[in-house]
């Protein structure tokens, strides 16, 4: 079997503008402010079959949540 795996940068969780393009009446805070709760994404991929796993983490240390998210 052969994988990917991947942590991203911590990001802040809310309904925020990104400044991308929308296809929609989308709305969105354009502002963080006030928000606390943050939470770091990791992926893994099986590049044999193309199955994507994501797993969101609010861990401080990246080390222990990629630890933590193999065990998974």
């Amino acid at each position: 079997m052969r994988i990917s795996m991947d942590c991203k940068a911590t990001a802040k969780i809310g309904e925020y503008s990104r400044g991308g393009k929308t296809r929609g009446d989308n709305s969105a805070a354009d502002h963080d402010m006030g928000r606390r709760e943050k939470h770091t994404p990791f992926g893994m991929a099986n590049e044999d079959d193309g199955r994507l796993h994501m797993i969101l983490g609010s861990s401080a240390r990246t080390g222990d949540f990629i630890t933590d998210s193999l065990y998974e």
